[in-house]
């Protein structure tokens, strides 16, 4: 029996995030495969998800108060090494790049997302060492598992690592996505409306989805553009829309649990997805399970997702946006035909198969068969 060990790292970190899912999907599917056990161990953490994760843990919730995280982050160095020893790993899987000290004779994997830090590094604080962190993490670590091949050829390319020492794992989404509605389901807003899903600064690119939106009269004149999830919108958000003079009626921010974004999803024309830059990209996938058509960018991972069931624009390109949208959304037929692909490529995609192939991975370091 192979014992398989999951640090503190991501669940310290997050109190709600797609790093810290990724590991509560594919960790208890990792424990029911042949041959394998697996353990969290996060003396002292704050996330949401661990509680209702069906695996073995070395793990106490405490509330995130103010300042508390470095106190959380240094309990966890401390403990986490005697903690983990204690349960024998056979394997240890980073959930992110602190810099840590492991048992030598212990095989080591880490999951690399994406290369944000390492080709927007305007984006982060100059306290930020999550890209000096990581290239130290992956140049020790015994393998690395990306979620997308493009994550793969970016790590390769910026860090010199052998092309031998890198596997691939899709992310798949939960299945409140491809539920089906109830048979009474109201749609969530009067009116039709485009739906973005996720945070929106920066390389998100939100704003130019919401110019390709004001540039258009026929969608203007149909639609509502709805946002889920992120922050309120900012004060800098508010002047944008005002300067498209698109009034607060028409832009709206909701906010929701999986079901409520499901809910979402079903109803809208479809799914605008405006980032430039993206490790893997989970809403068209969510998209897609729930039978809304998406519209998104033609850059870095996100083709590799979609396949041909998504109609994709340059997101450098407002006019190339507004003509996907306007397509999408106010042709009923191209909408049809990619809700149909949609459905059609989401069955590549799931947890079930993504744990799978992370346990592939496993056997592979072990030499189990």
């Amino acid at each position: 029996m192979h014992s398989v060990v999951y640090d503190y790292q991501t669940f310290s970190l997050q109190q709600y995030g797609g790093i810290s899912r990724y590991f509560c999907e594919i960790a208890p599917r990792v424990h029911r495969a042949h041959g394998f056990k697996v353990r969290i161990v996060a003396p002292v953490h704050f996330n949401a998800y661990l509680s209702r994760c069906d695996v073995p843990q070395t793990a106490l919730y405490m509330r995130k108060l103010w300042k508390t995280g470095p106190l959380f982050r240094a309990a966890n160095r401390a403990f986490s090494p005697w903690l983990t020893q204690r349960h024998k790993p056979s394997l240890i899987h980073r959930t992110f790049f602190e810099p840590l000290d492991w048992p030598s004779s212990v095989p080591v994997i880490v999951t690399v997302h994406d290369m944000i830090n390492e080709l927007f590094p305007g984006s982060f604080p100059a306290s930020d060492h999550t890209a000096r962190n990581k290239r130290l993490c992956v140049e020790r670590a015994d393998h690395i598992v990306c979620n997308s091949h493009f994550t793969a050829n970016d790590l390769i390319r910026l860090t010199g690592i052998s092309c031998r020492k890198v596997s691939v794992t899709h992310l798949g989404c939960s299945g409140v996505f491809a539920a089906a509605a109830p048979l009474d389901e109201e749609p969530p807003h009067p009116r039709p409306y485009l739906l973005y899903v996720g945070h929106r600064a920066g390389h998100k690119n939100f704003g130019a989805a919401l110019a390709a939106f004001a540039a258009s009269h026929r969608l203007g004149a149909e639609l509502d553009f709805v946002a889920f999830g992120g922050l309120p919108f900012s004060s800098a958000e508010r002047e944008r829309m005002a300067a498209l003079r698109l009034t607060p009626d028409r832009v709206l921010r909701w906010s929701g649990s999986d079901a409520e974004l499901a809910h979402a999803y079903r109803h809208a024309r479809a799914l605008v997805y405006p980032s430039t830059y993206e490790g893997f990209g989970i809403p068209p996938l969510e998209a897609m399970s729930a039978g809304c058509a998406v519209t998104c960018s033609n850059t870095s991972s996100i083709p590799e997702v979609v396949g041909e069931a998504a109609l994709l624009f340059d997101p450098d390109d407002v006019e190339s946006m507004r003509h996907a949208m306007e397509a999408v959304c106010l042709d009923d037929g191209i909408r049809a035909g990619l809700i149909a692909a949609g459905k059609r490529r989401v069955q590549q995609f799931s947890w079930d198969k993504c744990a799978a192939d992370t346990v592939a991975v496993y056997k592979g370091l072990l030499g189990a068969g």
